[in-house]
């Protein structure tokens, strides 16, 4: 008798149940997110960031090849955020005094995000965890890989602010 293996296209988008069941278990993964990323600091202790950020990457790298592919990194980054938005609401923000989102100083392209309500964010908070460790490189990989799969571009995420309701991240595009 041969295994039958489901494929995620096989699976329905919309699932029936109780909304507080999904909440149940949205907790139940936050935990288990969160013993997870304890465990790997034990065992990698630095090399932890590596690890996740390596795992954040390749499924950004997926997640991409859904999207239509250009070369121009605000469409791509708007569409990725209409997409994403229930999981990790970020927009593109400008300085003020700035006309473009794309921005070019001191030889360096970048452009920033600002996460308002993020997945990685609630689950530090639900379990007592600092930000800007392992869980947050996980999505630090993975907005750097779907831009790289949509754009073309290799990017960066850099930290330039964390808060308990809004992070902001510099995308440096190369």
């Amino acid at each position: 008798m041969q295994e039958h293996i489901v494929k995620p296209e096989e699976l329905p988008l919309h699932c029936e149940g109780n909304i507080h069941d999904y909440e149940e278990a949205l907790h139940g993964l936050m935990v288990l997110n969160a013993t997870i990323i304890r465990s790997l600091e034990e065992i990698a202790r630095g090399g932890a960031n590596a690890v996740v950020y390596r795992a954040g990457l390749k499924m950004g790298h997926e997640t991409g090849k859904y999207f239509p592919k250009t070369e121009n990194v605000e469409k791509a980054l708007t569409e990725l955020s209409e997409i994403l938005g229930k999981q990790y609401n970020f927009e593109l923000w400008k300085p003020k005094g700035k006309d473009s989102y794309i921005i070019t100083e001191n030889g360096e392209t970048f452009i920033y995000l600002v996460f308002r309500d993020c997945l990685v964010r609630q689950t530090l908070r639900h379990e007592g965890m600092p930000q800007k460790g392992p869980l947050c490189q996980s999505l630090y990989g993975y907005m750097v890989g779907a831009v790289e799969e949509i754009t073309g571009k290799r990017g960066k995420l850099e930290i330039v602010h964390v808060g308990p309701n809004t992070c902001l991240k510099k995308l440096i595009l190369r």
